[in-house]
């Protein structure tokens, strides 16, 4: 079983542009995501947080 980090075509140095969904929280969650490749490892689990506490306010902003 092979995985992204299996293939060669991936450039390290490409910039990801994540896709719009016309929700700013999650259009924002989104954006901090494909901002991780260029954040050092120990900051992943900050940013990982902080993208996952928007969408649950995006999922949640309802009440419900």
């Amino acid at each position: 079983m092979t995985g992204p980090a299996d293939r060669d075509d991936l450039d390290p140095s490409a910039v990801l542009v994540p896709p719009t969904t016309g929700e700013a929280v999650v259009d924002d969650a989104l954006l901090g995501l494909a901002e991780l490749a260029s954040v050092p490892l120990a900051g992943h689990p900050d940013h990982l947080a902080r993208a996952h506490e928007r969408l649950h306010q995006a999922l949640h902003r309802d009440g419900s």
